[in-house]
């Protein structure tokens, strides 16, 4: 970790205040949890600072929270926050820790419901948790302290815990964990699994692939007993990042697997297509009598996410519940730890190839991805009002990409020469992408879900009209989406200023979202199909002032409602993510002003602005393909070529493009190099970010 790390991480706080102290704490927690979030450590975490007394005086407080319906479990955000490189004494972690789990104690013993000013924030949240407990929608409980400080050396564990019934486990993300997590060559925490902890010998396996395979895999079946253990241990944290998403976002469990339990134990290996997993280090014991899985580490469900949490949710309905004589089929594949991420994505898409995962295609590796990081740094945004170069705007499609890319310039004076070319605040990660597409495309109430959430929604929309008609997404979409990130952090920023938010702080995301889309909707039915000219924004790197102060009175406007005392659910960030509180904001009567009309192009225009777009997409594509074909290694048309099974055009295409320098394809040659790439991805001879 260096200073110029910690550097970044006090300027995005900076950033995120946008010049208002009053919210330096939130903007803290905010910055560490889009970095735990991009991280894959929290899933779709709501940042609400809530403070308030407890019994006898005590200060209780929370940063935020987070669902996981993958594994039913509650995340407690707890903060620490010094603007300095303080220490982070033990005293001072259990200090913060034990003002958080108090919250929740207070909450779920019904304090709160007798103590606190029912109107308030902290009221709200307190119910809402004394609901959710009650209605035993939690299994476990984590409580994730973040601190801007440096941990102690002192700390080295905090035993778990019991917080209204529920085992509790604690975790500390310093400065330096959290600047960790984020670097590119940085994988998420590895899980250690010791099967001789249940099974004396191991699991007994069979070997499922030759000696000198470069993935090594094995064959298994897993008492579901013990998968049931570990995903209660570790949590939707055993499931691989997308496939996480996936099941957070459209629910976990399966009505046909839990019937297959009650009724008919005996046949569930019979009836279920098993497990595909990965692991990056296999123990292995051969004996006289078998062969057997001792341990694995960095282990990855990458198919079968939605089984493994059927199971656990199955044996939390009751006590009396039992799996004893339940078995689960089991693919293991060893994986590379310098590899890991691309091969593992690779399984998981193709593990999934018979199911709904893949129609999301959440992979980094699309086609779609890879054409708007293509785009990104080939386009240069006009230069902003007082600077004197261009710079771009660099789409993220794989978290630490750009951080890779700056270290990778190597002198110093490169690398700040790559943060004048794209500077970090004009970085957009692909969740990021999305949000501010689902905005501006009405859908404020997904976005209110969360980031992961809101990806996974969008990934199926793209993946089909990608399948449709690929030319829609030229530069003109991608400059018209970048329009759409500076309204949307413009806004927020302004936000953050006004009178009305500034004496009733909270719901700043949820408020944004819905003023984005009602601005947008508006647009839309009162202008004759007239369209916003992002554009124009693209052009001048801002939003015009006429344009902020109307979308600031829609902001107000959906403060008013999504806060209004007659709302149908107490708790207003659950209230936001429902479709009702969407379609009841499209019915308040809302309008704009002639003001707006010149940020606006007609119908016509907009129709004309799309074709040639399309257009010069056509050309475009060529010209990326050939790029593409260029940037690949001798490496990968050598492991090609001994793959072996190409055409004869295909051989001579690989020995003059490939595997000779100076040698330049046309379109028509680079795309069919580009069919034969896409062949041995599909064999898994390359991995697709070779290419």
């Amino acid at each position: 970790m260096t200073s110029e790390h910690v550097l970044d991480l006090r300027n995005d706080i900076k950033i995120e205040t946008a010049g208002s102290t009053d919210f330096e704490v939130e903007a803290f927690a905010r910055v560490f949890a889009r970095r735990l979030e991009e991280a894959e450590q929290i899933h779709d975490l709501n940042v609400e600072a809530l403070q308030c007394r407890g019994p006898r005086g005590r200060r209780l407080e929370l940063l935020g929270y987070a669902e996981d319906t993958t594994d039913d479990s509650l995340t407690l955000l707890a903060g620490r926050y010094f603007g300095d490189d303080s220490t982070l004494t033990l005293t001072d972690a259990k200090d913060a820790l034990g003002r958080a789990v108090g919250f929740l104690q207070s909450a779920a013993d019904g304090w709160f419901s007798e103590n606190l000013e029912p109107s308030s924030r902290e009221a709200e949240y307190a119910e809402y948790f004394r609901q959710r407990l009650r209605a035993g929608a939690t299994s476990k409980i984590r409580v994730a302290l973040i601190t801007d400080g440096l941990m102690s050396e002192r700390i080295r564990t905090i035993d778990s815990d019991i917080v209204a019934g529920i085992k509790t486990t604690f975790e500390i993300w310093d400065q330096q964990r959290i600047i960790e997590l984020v670097r590119p060559e940085t994988r998420s925490e590895d899980i250690e699994i010791d099967f001789t902890h249940w099974l004396p010998n191991g699991l007994p396996c069979l070997i499922a692939s030759s000696e000198d395979s470069s993935l090594p895999s094995y064959l298994a079946v897993l008492p579901a007993r013990v998968l049931a253990d570990v995903f209660e241990e570790h949590g939707s944290l055993l499931l691989e990042s997308n496939v996480r998403t996936f099941l957070s976002a459209r629910g976990a469990v399966n009505r046909g697997i839990q019937e297959t339990l009650r009724g008919s134990p005996d046949r569930f290996l019979a009836y279920n297509n098993g497990l595909t997993t990965t692991a990056v280090e296999v123990t292995v014991e051969n004996v006289r009598r078998g062969t057997y899985i001792r341990s694995i580490k960095g282990w990855q469900i990458v198919n079968g996410g939605q089984t493994t949490a059927s199971i656990a949710h199955y044996l939390r309905a009751s006590k009396e519940r039992s799996v004893d004589g339940v078995s689960v089929q089991m693919k293991l594949v060893v994986v590379d730890p310098d590899e890991a991420s691309g091969v593992v994505h690779a399984v998981a898409k193709y593990a999934n190839s018979q199911n709904r995962v893949s129609g999301a295609d959440l992979f980094s590796t699309h086609d779609f991805h890879i054409r708007m990081e293509q785009i990104s740094r080939r386009l240069r945004a006009p230069a902003k009002e007082g600077q004197q170069y261009r710079s771009g705007w660099y789409y993220e499609r794989a978290r630490g990409q750009w951080e890779n890319d700056r270290s990778a310039r190597g002198a110093v004076s490169e690398q700040k020469k790559f943060e004048l070319e794209y500077p970090k605040s004009q970085r957009i990660t692909k969740t990021d992408w999305a949000k501010y597409a689902y905005c501006w495309g009405k859908k404020p109430h997904l976005v209110s879900r969360g980031a992961q959430s809101v990806f996974a929604d969008y990934a199926v929309a793209v993946d089909k009209q990608w399948e449709t008609d690929d030319s829609q997404f030229g530069d003109g979409y991608f400059r018209n989406n970048v329009g759409k990130a500076l309204m949307y952090e413009q806004l927020r920023s302004a936000v953050l200023k006004q009178p009305w938010y500034t004496s009733s702080p909270g719901y700043l995301a949820n408020i944004v979202a819905y003023s984005i889309a009602r601005f947008s909707l508006q647009i839309e039915s009162q202008f004759s199909g007239a369209k916003f000219d992002f554009g124009r924004v693209w052009q001048t790197q801002s939003i015009d002032p006429d344009t902020v102060a109307a979308l600031l009175n829609f902001a107000h406007a959906a403060q008013i409602h999504l806060t209004d005392d007659n709302r149908p659910q107490a708790n207003v960030t659950q209230w936001a993510k429902q479709q009702a509180c969407w379609d009841r904001f499209a019915r308040v009567h809302l309008a704009l002003t002639a003001t707006i009309q010149p940020s606006l192009v007609s119908a016509e225009d907009a129709r004309s602005i799309a074709r040639d777009d399309q257009k010069i997409r056509a050309m475009d594509t060529g010209f990326e393909n050939i790029r593409r074909v260029l940037a690949v290694s001798p490496g990968t048309w050598m492991a090609v070529q001994r793959v072996g099974q190409l055409s004869p055009l295909e051989s001579d295409l690989v020995q003059l493009f490939g595997l000779r320098t100076g040698n330049v394809p046309s379109e028509k040659q680079a795309k069919a190099l580009l069919r034969l790439l896409d062949r041995m991805a599909e064999a898994g001879a390359i991995t697709r970010e070779s290419f």
